[in-house]
């Protein structure tokens, strides 16, 4: 019997933070701002006190055993961790048991396995102007004291209950920033259970046929407590409550028959393998979000007001399957060439009413091992390897598009805002091409792994305003091709004397991308019109991001100051004030990196060992609303540099001297962005690691026992953006680079240990 032992503990702070000011304080007629005279001395706060210290532990433990013919293993693992935003925690719990059988001694083998997992979070926090205590923190108006604010609340004899302190004229929606983590609850409950069954046939030494089957279940139960006096954006005076539930179900099951075999005196392989699938997929989410009625703070459905219309009802109900055959074959010689063939064809029910149900894509590779075809070694060449492959893949698109849809109000009332069926659907494509080589020298201390890949994707999914006399309001239409390449690349080196250990690899990688084409000459719509769509433009305020022919996904936009016919911004003579133009879009660049490299080390010494992991972003640019309204309330250092300077310079010639006047155009921080586009290169140490392999003979070689010290974004080299680069709030394609009050990266520093016996 076998058991491992695990136990890993971190703790995080802030990393990157945006710079502040505490030399100016406030004035009588906007006390909510830091427009103030100079203080006499400069103020404590600080808005990094706002955050805790953050953890994060990990136990797991694992125990296995069993003869040659049955085999068990259990294993059960712990998370516990809470944020750096106070009330911030995440808690999950997982148990897993798996045991394998030979039903018939070396034929059939059974392998069965079980999980659970519990799952708990509360107040994660996202990016905006809402439910976001980092705005009130970071724009805190310096002449005031944060101290009497963190008692949050106060007893209203008149109302019965507790109130909310926070009387400062704010933004709308932004309030107590204690009240925000303590009295607005959003909390998420989970429970997840899978069950798997493999059933493998040995027919033969080089035959098998395999059956599998998981079934994989969760129910998550996502509620929002809001409570009263809150801001009336989100609740009424006695609260808001939100209750979805919601139980996916989700069943896999396969059949593969697998052929591996040598002939011709073994110079010839083949491994192949035939399968089919099915992927059920279930969902079914029901709930509702409402204003409490007449009882303060009583989270219930029977307190809720079902006639106001604030309330609504939640559903998410769907149905999904795709079935799939494929095969996949490999057929090497004699260990020195490889070719490898795939294909597979599914029918995905997203395709329903289409002509197009199936899903085809093959792939093809070849690859060469130049090292045993020739003796290299004089060229100092240990190993050498050559490969090239071409792959389509295919994608269903989002489900019920393609047939008739009647978007429902609360109350039944059918809403205009209506889409035509895209029964002409096809389902994106892309095709990629890839070359790379592997190679090995000077007795493999040298190694290299070079990559080149080409990839199109076709029939992206747009919506456009459908034409009035199809009785639609949006259409979707499949157009667009974006071509991307890149290369990836790494190189090596490793060796050892005697006790000490070196290896090291520099990691080089890089994308471009372009967007050939957007709708195709000669598309129809659902009327049998012509469509021509120049651009397709999502905004964010004065934030767009911009898909056009010839540009690149990752485009965007922003607002800025009014120019004058020589382009240089416009200063009125008479007043020396700028002012914004929302009609006019600037290009503020692309937020893809031009280059990512990583430097990793690994020196070990008799049980020691310290890794060291330098990585870099050069180029791509982002945008800070963050910054841009800390301008406007008078709490960033550039402010007060400002003041201190007698004016905001905005070119080389040109100056505004009331900064006050001048950031007062950045308005909800979304509409001067083109003054708050910086260059997101940045060069940091990653990750530093110590551990250390405890002798086994101190434990009579029965225990095995290592511990690591292990820190996290320890040092920013180098970074001109006031937030880090590498975090966003979008996992999406758009609206990456955009930092509206993101919580900062942490820096962790924490340890580890590990046991086995």
């Amino acid at each position: 019997m076998r058991v491992n032992y695990a136990n890993n503990t971190t703790f995080s702070s802030p990393f990157v933070m945006p710079q502040f000011q505490n030399t100016y304080g406030t004035e009588a007629t906007a006390p909510s701002m830091s427009w103030g005279t100079k203080l006499s001395t400069p103020t404590s706060y600080d808005p990094s006190d706002f955050f805790q210290t953050g953890f994060e532990e990990t136990n797991a433990i694992s125990v296995s055993g069993g003869t040659r013919v049955n085999q068990s293993y259990f294993s059960a693992a712990s998370l516990n961790s809470r944020g750096i935003i106070p009330n911030n925690v995440y808690n999950r719990y997982n148990f897993t048991f798996r045991n394998t059988t030979q039903l018939i001694k070396d034929k059939l083998t059974l392998d069965l396995g079980a999980s659970y997992m519990r799952q708990y979070k509360r107040n994660p926090l996202v990016q905006g102007l809402y439910h976001n205590p980092l705005i009130p923190i970071y724009l805190f108006p310096r002449g005031d004291d944060i101290s009497k604010y963190e008692v949050y609340e106060r007893y209203d004899a008149t109302a019965g209950y507790m109130k909310q302190f926070w009387p400062l004229e704010f933004i709308t929606g932004v309030e107590n920033p204690w009240w925000i983590t303590n009295r607005e609850l959003f909390e998420n409950t989970a429970h997840r259970y899978t069950f798997n069954a493999t059933l493998k046939w040995d027919i033969a030494d080089w035959i098998t046929l395999t059956g599998r089957v998981r079934t994989d279940n969760m129910v998550m139960n996502y509620t929002r407590k809001i409570y009263a006096s809150s801001d009336k954006l989100f609740a009424s005076e006695y609260g808001n409550y939100q209750n979805n539930k919601i139980h996916h179900n989700n069943l896999y099951a396969d059949a593969l028959l697998s052929i591996n075999k040598s002939f011709f005196d073994d110079k010839f392989s083949l491994s192949f393998n035939l399968g089919a699938s099915i992927l059920d997929d279930k969902n079914d989410g029901e709930g509702f979000e409402g204003h409490l009625a007449t009882l303060a703070n009583k989270f219930s459905v029977y307190n809720v007001d079902m006639s106001h219309s604030q309330t609504k009802p939640y559903a998410d109900r769907y149905h999904d399957q795709t079935q799939a055959v494929y095969a996949t074959a490999q057929l090497g010689y004699n260990g020195m060439v490889y070719l490898d063939v795939t294909a597979r064809n599914e029918w995905a029910s997203q395709l329903a009413f289409t002509p197009h149900m199936n899903i085809f894509y093959p792939s093809v590779g070849l690859s060469a091992v130049i090292s045993s075809m020739a003796d290299l070694s004089k060229a100092g060449i240990s190993f050498l390897k050559v490969r090239a492959s071409y792959a389509e893949v295919g994608n269903a698109p989002q489900r019920f598009i393609t047939g008739v849809n009647t978007p429902l109000q609360t109350g039944g009332i059918v809403s205009s805002d209506s889409y035509a069926p895209a029964v002409n659907l096809t389902p994106e494509r892309t095709k990629s091409f890839e070359v790379g080589l592997n190679a090995k020298f000077l007795g493999n201390k040298i190694w290299t792994d070079v990559t080149y890949y080409n990839t199109n994707t076709y029939n992206q999914l747009f919506s456009y305003d459908a034409p009035p006399s199809t009785g639609y309001k949006r259409a979707y239409i499949n157009a667009g091709k974006v071509n991307n390449w890149g290369i990836e690349a790494v190189v090596g080196y490793k060796n050892k004397w005697r006790d000490f250990s070196w290896s090291t690899n520099v990691n080089f990688s890089m994308n471009r991308n372009e967007v050939k084409e957007l709708v195709p000459e000669g598309t129809r719509d659902v009327a049998g019109n012509l469509v021509t769509v120049d651009e397709v433009n999502m905004d964010y305020g004065g934030y767009r991001m911009k898909v056009k022919k010839g540009g690149s996904i990752g485009d965007f936009y922003v607002t800025g100051l009014k120019t004058d016919d020589q382009g240089r911004i416009y200063v009125d003579p008479n007043t020396n004030t700028v002012t914004t133009d929302p009609n006019t879009w600037l290009y503020g660049g692309n937020t893809e990196a031009r280059f990512r490299l990583g430097w990793n080390n690994r020196f070990s010494y008799k049980g020691v060992n310290l890794g060291v992991l330098f990585d870099a972003r050069i180029g791509g640019q982002g945008v800070s609303a963050t910054q841009a309204l800390m301008d406007r309330w008078g709490a960033s250092q550039d402010s007060a540099d400002a003041r201190e300077n007698g004016g905001v310079w905005i070119s080389e010639d040109q100056k505004v001297p009331d900064a006050r006047v001048f950031y007062a155009n950045n308005g909800n921080g979304l509409s001067m962005l083109s003054h708050y586009v910086y260059s997101m290169t940045n060069v940091r140490l990653r990750e530093l690691t110590l551990g250390y392999d405890l002798p086994s003979r101190w434990f009579n070689d029965k225990i095995g026992m290592t511990v690591s010290l292990v820190g996290r974004n320890l040092w920013m080299l180098y970074n001109k953006a006031p937030f880090d680069p590498e975090i966003t709030a979008s996992t999406g394609t758009y609206y990456q680079g955009l930092d509206y009050f993101m919580q900062p990266s942490a820096r962790t520093i924490g340890f580890s240990v590990r046991l086995q016996f």
